[in-house]
């Protein structure tokens, strides 16, 4: 079901989000320039979705750049803007080789699914970085309404019946359980990311932040 319900979402190109997120834009910049490891750097967009964020990382001076979406439509939607290779997977199995990432960005991705799925992917993540390989991430946090419409199937784990994702699974994270999630890696920081709808003030969208390193 998912992954029809990310098919059918991605078969419209107005779906198709064409511009960086923000708060990445300023985290990246920020990091980056921080950042110690010789360069060509390689970085891996995990659920990808229309490639915005490829973008991004080229435009920051990444070197080698890889998309990774599990809806085969939005790498077509990719591939139609952007040149960047794209991998058809799922974030629980990366067909990536051990240690071949210095940077993962999993923005707005890990917490579609059950709660039981999200170690998997970070064990994932966590597997395909480089000794202290950074990942910029992001999950709902249990203050969002925006996400919380339909049926609840309890522990804060959702199947929403929002607009064109209608179907999805959606997991919204407490802060103890996300420090608990991130604790296999070496260091973390997290903040909280929060806005409304212009318009509507009644639902919050809320997301944790998170920057680790391996």
């Amino acid at each position: 079901m998912a992954g029809k319900t990310w098919d059918d979402h991605y078969a419209s190109e107005k779906a198709g989000l064409r511009y960086p997120d923000e708060n990445l834009v300023r985290l990246l910049t920020k990091e980056l320039s921080r950042l110690k490891k010789p360069l060509p750097l390689t970085a891996v967009d995990i659920g990808c979705g229309s490639g915005r964020h490829l973008k991004l990382l080229s435009d920051l001076g990444i070197g080698y750049v890889l998309g990774l979406d599990s809806s085969s439509n939005a790498l077509r939607m990719a591939k139609k803007r952007f040149s960047w290779p794209l991998l058809l997977a799922d974030a629980s199995n990366i067909p990536l080789k051990d240690a071949s990432a210095d940077i993962a960005v999993a923005w707005g991705s890990l917490h579609y699914g059950r709660k039981e799925q999200l170690p998997v992917m970070l064990g994932e993540i966590e597997r395909i970085l480089a000794r202290k390989g950074h990942l910029f991430a992001t999950l709902r946090s249990i203050r969002d309404t925006h996400l919380k419409t339909g049926k609840h199937l309890g522990n804060d784990v959702w199947m929403t019946r929002l607009d064109d994702i209608s179907g999805s699974v959606v997991s919204f994270y407490s802060e103890d359980e996300l420090i608990r999630a991130f604790s296999l890696f070496t260091e973390f920081k997290f903040g909280l990311m929060e806005r409304t709808l212009v318009g509507d003030t009644s639902a919050l969208i809320s997301h944790w932040v998170v920057h680790a390193v391996k």
